[in-house]
This record gives structure tokens, C-alpha cells and sequence, in this order.
């Protein structure tokens, strides 16, 4: 699902996460291995050999996320650009994991965000080394407000009621800084 740019959508019915400026990915376990695809459709995997772990959590699962490279807690977009054309594993990247397609070959698309991400929060993908939750806050002004101060790219804001669609989505709200 791609997000729609706009203004910050408020209220109950939204929860809001850091836009993180990283690569997005589409993380697919199936018969012991883990593929990495952006959304453009570019395998990834090889580039990113920390995240094997992830086999190990989970058998069959697909995964939307983030890749980013964190210098001084930020993200790094020269590090992973460098990363891309072949750099060395170092720094580590960290999978910002923010949805859940597939599980143990159940689709969950049609389901909502907040069912989505109960899902998500109860997989221990903890165990996986390098791999982490995009945390979710429900104050959206304060969140943009702290991406704002802090640098980073911008705010998600989500509709908690809404299916994950393909492409572009009202029900995702891209605010940049």
C-alpha cells in the first residue's frame, strides 16, 4: 500500500507512525528462506545478509517494511544507498517492520489495520536480530512535531479501520515534515 500525500488526518480513528527514510520492502519467508523486494520489484536479499534471522521466527510469512541504515540513531540515506551498490555489512540495517500480508498462507489484506497490527505485535520478531516494530502512537501533532525536531522524513498516518489496498491509498496519509 503506498501512502497518499496530505495534511495530518486526526482523530480516533487514526494511528500514526515515523516515516522512516529508509527502502521500502516487501519481506516474504517461505521454505526456509527470506526474500527481500522493493516495490518496484528488485530483489534485495543479497544486500542485506543480516537479516537471515528472520527465518527462524516465522515459516511463512509476508512482511511490510522499511529497510534503513541508523548513524547516531538517525537514518542514513548515503549508508544505504552505498549498501545498495554493493557496500560493506556495516552498519548493520534494521527491517522497520510496520504490517503483516500473509501468515502461515492466511491472506490478511482484506483485514483491518489495528487486526493487522495485533497480529504483527504477537510474532516475537524480537528473536530476529535486526529486526524491529515501527512503533505506532495515536498523537499525530505530537509525533510531527517530534519528526519535525528530530529531522526525519515525515508522519504516517493510518486509518485503523481500513484493509492494506495496492497502490495508493486515502486510508494512508504521507504528512512529510
Amino acid at each position: 500500500m503506498l501512502a497518499t500525500p496530505g495534511d495530518l488526518p486526526v482523530g480516533p480513528d487514526w494511528v500514526y507512525e515515523v516515516e522512516w527514510d529508509g527502502l521500502r520492502v516487501l519481506a516474504e519467508v517461505a521454505d526456509g528462506q527470506l526474500r527481500l523486494v522493493t516495490l518496484d520489484d528488485h530483489d534485495v536479499t543479497a544486500c542485506f545478509p543480516e537479516l537471515a534471522g528472520l527465518t527462524h521466527v516465522v515459516p511463512d510469512v509476508v512482511l511490510d517494511g522499511t529497510l534503513v541504515l541508523l548513524t547516531a540513531g538517525a537514518p542514513d540515506a548515503a549508508a544505504l544507498g552505498e549498501r545498495l551498490r554493493g557496500g560493506p555489512p556495516e552498519p548493520p540495517a534494521t527491517l522497520m517492520l510496520s504490517d503483516v500480508l500473509r501468515l502461515y498462507g492466511v491472506p490478511l489484506l482484506e483485514r483491518p489495520q489495528d487486526e493487522r497490527r495485533a497480529t504483527l505485535e504477537r510474532l516475537d520478531l524480537g528473536r530476529a536480530a535486526h529486526v524491529a516494530l515501527s512503533p505506532i502512537y495515536t498523537d499525530g501533532p505530537a509525533l510531527r512535531a517530534a519528526t519535525v525536531q528530530r529531522g526525519l522524513a515525515g508522519v504516517l498516518a493510518k486509518r485503523r479501520d481500513a484493509p492494506y489496498e495496492s497502490g495508493p491509498a486515502s486510508t494512508w496519509v504521507r504528512v512529510p515534515r
